[in-house]
This record gives C-alpha cells, sequence and structure tokens, in this order.
C-alpha cells in the first residue's frame, strides 16, 4: 500500500469524466461522491487493480455499475474514465 501521508488523496476528474458524472442521477452520483472518498483513503486498495504498466494506473468498480478509471501521482487521483454499465448489451444478445 502507497498511502499518502498527509491523509487522503485530493480526487481531480478530467473534463470528459467530469461530464459522465455530472450527468448521473442525484442517487447515483451520491454513490460515486462517497465511493471516491473512500477510494482517496487508499488508491491502491485490493478492490482495485491496475490497469497500465505501473500500479498507478487503476481501475475500480466503485459503486453499483459505475466502474471507474483513475491514475495516481502526489497525492492526487485524477478519475479518466466514468463508465455507467446500466443496460449494456452484450455480444451474445445480439441476433446478427
Amino acid at each position: 500500500m502507497k498511502a499518502h501521508p498527509s491523509g487522503p488523496y485530493r480526487v481531480e476528474y478530467t473534463e470528459t469524466a467530469a461530464a459522465v458524472r455530472d450527468s448521473l442521477p442525484p442517487e447515483r452520483r451520491a454513490q460515486l461522491t462517497k465511493a471516491l472518498q473512500v477510494l482517496a483513503r487508499d488508491p491502491y486498495t485490493k478492490a482495485s487493480a491496475p490497469i497500465g504498466p505501473d500500479d498507478d494506473t487503476r481501475q475500480a468498480m466503485v459503486a453499483p455499475a459505475l466502474l471507474i478509471e483513475y491514475g495516481v501521482l502526489r497525492g492526487v487521483m485524477v478519475v479518466v474514465v466514468v463508465t455507467v454499465l446500466d443496460g449494456m448489451e452484450f455480444l451474445g444478445d445480439t441476433d446478427t
């Protein structure tokens, strides 16, 4: 665990991730906000997984059907992607 010595990491969003966050219904947005507050205490938690060549680019399922991708650098967690998995179509669901 690479905990930040001065407390929770600051959470920032890319413009794209912020747009998805802002489009969420209030209840879902509250879930995301609460989950990110928890994740900011330890962005390297076992509930997340590295997705790049190092441990600092990660993903985590932060609420039901909400997946984020984020980077960690010098006390800041940058949320790069927020994916809403509700209503997804799967390959087996298509007739073609």
